[in-house]
């Protein structure tokens, strides 16, 4: 995937996207989970965009990222991507992950997410890694079903 551009042919800069239905405590991407990813995504263009690094403990055959995590990583890039681009809060129903090479612990990654369709209820967005050399190692696919979120916070039990 390229990088995105402006329609002067200028690369975009990243923007913060505003985190307004709180849900802090998230293992992804909440700020105040202590064990959590802490994941920081921000839009830029029709993608959104985040570098992150994880550490050792993350590992699963020695320094490869662990299956599960990368998958974490994929599903939070979609969900992301679809409240980047529709400020609406989203649930996985179906997440389809292809492993192209090994993950490394320790490595810079970037994890890019967008939206290919929408209808009235769903979004279906991908998103894929990439160590710093460019190098994809992993991509996805999600459904997506849109929440309120008064239907976020019920399914939470945080009302």
């Amino acid at each position: 995937m390229s990088t995105p551009v402006s329609p002067d042919g200028s690369s975009l800069m990243p923007l913060p996207i505003a985190r307004r239905f709180g849900f802090s405590s998230c293992f992804a991407c909440g700020p105040d989970n202590p064990r959590g990813l802490r994941l920081n995504f921000q839009r830029n263009g029709d993608t959104v965009v985040c570098v992150h690094t994880p550490g050792p403990e993350l590992g699963g055959y020695g320094t490869i990222l662990h299956g599960g995590v990368t998958s974490t990583l994929l599903d939070e890039a979609m969900v992301w991507a679809v409240y980047g681009a529709y400020e609406r809060l989203s649930l996985t129903t179906e997440l389809n992950v292809k492993f192209h090479a090994p993950i490394r612990c320790g490595v810079a990654l970037t994890l890019t997410g967008w939206v290919i369709t929408t209808d009235r209820r769903h979004a279906t967005a991908r998103a894929e890694i990439r160590d710093p050399a460019g190098t994809l190692g992993a991509s996805g696919e999600a459904r997506l079903r849109f929440l309120s979120p008064e239907a976020a916070m019920r399914l939470a039990g945080t009302e």
